[in-house]
């Protein structure tokens, strides 16, 4: 073989071992996340979300977590934005007055599959863009609008008013369900319901079930509200400068993970929130109803009410809600 030729075999070894060695270097992600790890979502999904991607790339992609005692759960999109932290863990109520168009999935079936088959997805992706993030994985919740539940100090009283004068933690996401029962909303931050409970500042509290009983639910109230409702959808981000300075096969497991997790969480929060029942049956909690009538009406009240929130939230952004409404109302999945 001539030398020239076996040279020529050498350099481009040497060249492919390079590349290889360029595609496999290490990279050290930082996420930020509106909640602590004692929040079941953060595990089934911002964690669940880093061990996936730690484990598609054989270790080379290590994700960092941060939470809320670095920087508050509602002024964390603007740092993921501007790129001082690589990827976000949140919810769109957290940054309604930026963008409505994420918190419009409120009212939309809480299916991350079907928002991904006809164009949702998508579409809170080109949203995020707007912002410098790419849209990495949007959870439905449960999957089964039964999400949270109201847990209270006393049963409901018969007729059409059965909240009548009763005070429920709560933001404006439940005004639809409380307001019209003759009830009042109370904002109240998650560390402090336990307290406004225990002293009767509040009635009763509005708040997701999975892990209820750990934040002693049962200590202070003696009742669930049936039905169970709603959805939660939330957000994985990543800052879009930084994707796209990463390799593609890096890229690819970062969109895989996602999309991943979207279904291992609501699989993951479903078995945890029916885990959460029977613990506080056991603890002695029992359940108090709605009337049939009123119980019937109250995902889609929600809904509408979710479509209105996410109209006001931005009014720089409210076109784009109202496409996404339109988009929906194609599907039959909004009035």
């Amino acid at each position: 073989m001539p030398i020239n030729t076996v040279k020529r075999g050498a350099a481009l070894v040497a060249l492919g071992l390079m590349a290889g060695a360029a595609g496999a270097q290490e990279v050290s992600l930082r996420m930020i996340g509106g909640w602590d790890d004692r929040f079941d979502g953060t595990v089934a999904i911002a964690a669940a979300f880093g061990a996936c991607v730690a484990e598609q790339s054989a270790g080379r992609i290590a994700i960092t977590q941060s939470g809320p005692e670095v920087i508050p759960p509602n002024q964390q999109f603007d740092p993921v934005s501007r790129g001082i932290f690589d990827l976000g863990f949140t919810t769109p109520i957290y940054f309604l007055g930026t963008t409505g168009v994420p918190s419009a999935f409120f009212a939309l079936p809480p299916d991350s599959e079907l928002w991904r088959a006809r164009g949702y997805w998508d579409f809170a992706d080109q949203e995020m863009q707007r912002f410098g993030q790419r849209l990495v994985a949007f959870t439905a919740g449960t999957g089964e609008g039964d999400f949270y539940q109201i847990v209270m100090r006393q049963p409901v009283v018969e007729g059409d008013r059965p909240l009548d004068g009763l005070k429920i933690r709560g933001n404006n996401y439940y005004a639809p369900l409380v307001v019209p029962l003759g009830g009042s909303l109370v904002n109240v931050p998650g560390g402090e319901i336990y307290s406004a409970l225990e002293r009767g500042v509040v009635d009763g509290a509005a708040y997701p079930i999975a892990g209820m009983q750990r934040l002693g639910m049962h200590e202070v109230t003696g009742y669930m509200l049936r039905p169970r409702f709603g959805t939660s959808p939330f957000l994985i981000t990543m800052n879009q400068a930084r994707f796209d300075g990463l390799a593609a096969e890096d890229q690819q497991v970062i969109l895989d993970c996602g999309h991943q997790i979207e279904g291992s969480s609501t699989a993951e929060l479903s078995r945890l929130s029916e885990e959460t029942i029977a613990a506080l049956l056991e603890l002695g909690m029992q359940e108090t109803a709605l009337p049939e009538a009123i119980a019937a009406r109250v995902n889609a009240d929600l809904a509408a009410g979710s479509w209105q929130t996410a109209l006001d939230g931005n009014a720089q952004s409210a076109e784009r809600v109202e496409a996404l409404r339109a988009m929906a109302r194609q599907h039959g999945d909004a009035e």
